[in-house]
């Protein structure tokens, strides 16, 4: 992996840090729940030949602190525009990646003014098809154990079930994902999120969501793989369907993170 210049900014009270490359119009990239911006090292450097690139970790992941982020209320509490403020960006392009696409769809509906373009990759919560490990683990007492300290084996497991071809997760992608996962905060920050935005029934804010589909004005891609096991791809044309002119690209073979799986497709 080619090596990154990393930052820090002050967010709300916690440093929070993201890395930055290229110039021109500025894209935001958002990765997904328990992830880490070196989820984008393949999109990264060839999108910054043309764009202004950001990407970030989200706060409690990679080497972000926790600072106060409600997720009962809406995805992501609008970090995506603190961010893009703390950084001096008036607007950009967002890229999100499964609950990073909903953070970024919520800037989209509500600050509308901010969000240049928009690309939601294997976005969820937009159905109640959640996974069971993710409906059991908002319980009390349940999640406290399912969200365990984490081995290298569970890892390397956890990873190849996203991938259509398990062979792509490689030694070093498991022992960067086992660096971060292992960290104390992390089972807080996941507990948290998933606690906020799932209950025994589904994702709590669906039905909100669906209702204000149609407000997203910022031109729309969706990119999914049709193999995704975690978000079902029904779920990326629902999201077609609601999206005023949104367009719809389906990967095949390809799993939940499209971006790493079938980084040559997804960057063009």
């Amino acid at each position: 992996m080619e090596e990154l210049d990393e930052k820090f900014v002050s967010i709300r009270g916690a440093r929070i840090r993201y890395v930055v490359r290229g110039t021109g119009a500025p894209v935001l990239l958002v990765h997904g729940l328990g992830e880490f911006l070196e989820a984008w090292y393949f999109t990264i450097p060839a999108l910054s030949e043309y764009f202004r690139v950001y990407a970030m970790d989200l706060p409690g992941h990679g080497l972000s602190e926790q600072p106060p982020v409600d997720y009962s209320q809406r995805p992501g509490d609008n970090f995506a525009v603190d961010f893009m403020e703390a950084v001096g960006v008036e607007y950009a392009s967002l890229v999100g990646h499964s609950l990073g696409g909903l953070i970024c769809l919520d800037a989209a509906i509500n600050s509308e003014d901010k969000v240049d373009r928009l690309v939601l990759v294997d976005s969820g919560g937009l159905s109640n098809d959640v996974p069971l490990f993710y409906r059991l683990a908002s319980l009390p007492v349940l999640g406290d154990i399912m969200i365990r300290p984490t081995t290298k084996a569970g890892v390397r497991s956890g990873m190849r079930r996203r991938f259509y071809n398990p062979e792509i997760v490689t030694d070093e992608w498991v022992e960067i994902s086992y660096r971060y996962l292992k960290m104390p905060k992390m089972k807080d920050t996941l507990l948290k999120i998933i606690r906020g935005s799932v209950s025994v029934s589904g994702w709590r804010f669906t039905a909100d969501l669906n209702t204000q589909l149609h407000l997203v004005k910022a031109p729309t891609l969706i990119v999914h793989g049709r193999q995704d096991n975690v978000v079902s791809v029904d779920d990326a044309y629902h999201i077609r369907e609601a999206i005023p002119g949104a367009r719809l690209e389906v990967l095949d073979e390809c799993g939940h993170n499209p971006h790493i799986e079938k980084a040559t497709e997804f960057i063009k």
